[in-house]
């Protein structure tokens, strides 16, 4: 059953509504929670809710629009929390339906920015257990047969199925933008460093990232900017982008993974960004791009056994199949190999960066297909090489395969170049979006 809201609600939609007085936040937040008690008893996106809790901040902000106090592009909107991250009055359980319900008492970083900002929080999405790969209860909105990905599992599915407008995810390996493909929205995992992860439960010090997965770009942008409560970047997307990007497509390593559909979704994907006016050449990755797997692989197992070891010992019947093997395998990787694996992660990255003398964007395949069944997360080998090296990567989705299942490319940009990434990533969107709108409201 495909249970993927068409049209997609966005943020910039009601966004104008709210602004002249069509649509409450309450008005707003009963629309998802129906969306919730109807389609949550199949897809399983949200570990906790609180409908309570809700209502009353919708009602606080809907007097504050009667006061005339708008706080910004989130004002009224509702998020979804990955339940690895710490919100006020709920409980942060991690993939651990069995942990103590004790409430966090205070808010992450990242989610009082949010609140601060207006955002509502209907409770927290389903995260894999520690955001690592064993399959989580959550199902695919498109089909209920297929996994939604991992390890931002609920907050990908969420968004899809119209029970908030966006959500937060993190990423180790692909976790952000894996899931928000396989359930067609669109995901950012910024720059390493630029969202605080105060708050968040720590797997890797070298790889955590935090960010948003909503359905437009734009939408992101309004998420990211209230995350880390800068406020800088959308502007830049207020007018549609005109110049075209140089856009280097990476396919030996990313394609070659690819099976036949990602491959032929590919070339269509190039053939209107060539038609439309970008010029795409194909991009040489380094030579020592060869072993980011393996060292990507290397440190976050370390990382997560130093992070996660001494709980696992003590209550290892709790943990899944899929951690276990990461944190036992985390012991077996000396220190030696470690600062080995270290030291590459300080030398690609200057390497990569090479890139972009000739390019403004990279852009490859956001995963290997379409979205595998639920015994598996999907492969993040995609992914993973943007968490290594702390790029900034966006994924939108561009087509839906025969079986009705979507596809999206990841667009990467400079770490020290945002600005640039969004108005490319802008611009393709402008392109490929209408194609895609187009097939899943057909």
């Amino acid at each position: 059953m495909n249970l993927f809201q068409t049209p997609p609600q966005t943020i910039t939609d009601i966004q104008v509504a709210m602004k002249a007085g069509q649509l409450t936040c309450g008005e707003l937040l009963e629309t998802c929670f129906e969306q919730i008690k109807q389609k949550e008893p199949l897809l399983h996106a949200w570990a906790y809710l609180d409908e309570e809790s809700a209502f009353q901040q919708a009602e606080t902000l809907d007097q504050e629009l009667k006061q005339g106090k708008w706080r910004g592009p989130l004002h009224g909107i509702p998020v979804g929390i990955k339940d690895i991250i710490d919100v006020k009055g709920m409980p942060t359980k991690a993939g651990f339906p069995e942990r103590e319900d004790s409430p966090a008492i205070r808010d992450a970083t990242v989610v009082e920015n949010l609140r601060i900002e207006g955002a509502i929080f209907p409770g927290k999405t389903v995260t894999t257990q520690l955001a690592c790969f064993d399959p989580p209860p959550t199902r695919n909105p498109w089909n209920q047969e297929q996994t939604p990905g991992g390890s931002s599992s609920g907050s990908a599915a969420a968004v899809a199925a119209g029970m908030c407008l966006a959500a937060v995810g993190t990423q180790t390996g692909g976790s952000i933008i894996r899931p928000a493909s396989f359930c067609g929205v669109a995901g950012l995992k910024p720059t390493y460093g630029m969202v605080d992860r105060q708050g968040l439960i720590l797997l890797s010090e070298h790889l955590d990232h935090i960010g948003p997965i909503a359905h437009t770009l734009t939408d992101l942008v309004m998420m990211l900017d209230a995350m880390t409560d800068q406020a800088t970047y959308l502007p830049l997307l207020i007018e549609p982008v005109k110049e075209a990007p140089r856009i280097g497509w990476l396919s030996d390593f990313f394609e070659s993974k690819a099976d036949e559909t990602m491959r032929q979704a590919m070339a269509i994907t190039r053939q209107k960004l060539e038609a439309a006016g970008a010029t795409v050449k194909n991009g040489e990755l380094p030579a020592e791009f060869a072993s980011i797997l393996e060292n990507h692989l290397n440190l976050m197992q370390y990382e997560m056994a130093q992070n996660l070891g001494k709980d696992y010992e003590q209550e290892p019947d709790a943990y899944g199949t899929a951690i276990s093997q990461v944190l036992d395998a985390g012991r077996a990787v000396t220190d030696e190999m470690y600062q080995a694996s270290l030291n590459y992660q300080t030398q690609i990255a200057p390497q990569m960066r090479k890139l972009f003398s000739r390019y403004e964007i990279l852009i490859s395949p956001a995963t290997v297909g379409a979205a595998p069944d639920i015994s598996t997360t999907g492969d993040p080998s995609l992914n993973a090489p943007w968490s290594m090296t702390g790029f900034p990567t966006i994924s939108i989705p561009v087509t839906v395969t025969e079986q009705g299942l979507p596809l999206a490319i990841q667009i990467t940009g400079h770490p020290d170049k945002f600005d640039d990434l969004l108005l490319a990533a802008q611009w393709c969107e402008d392109v490929l979006r209408p194609g895609y709108l187009e097939q899943i409201l057909s």
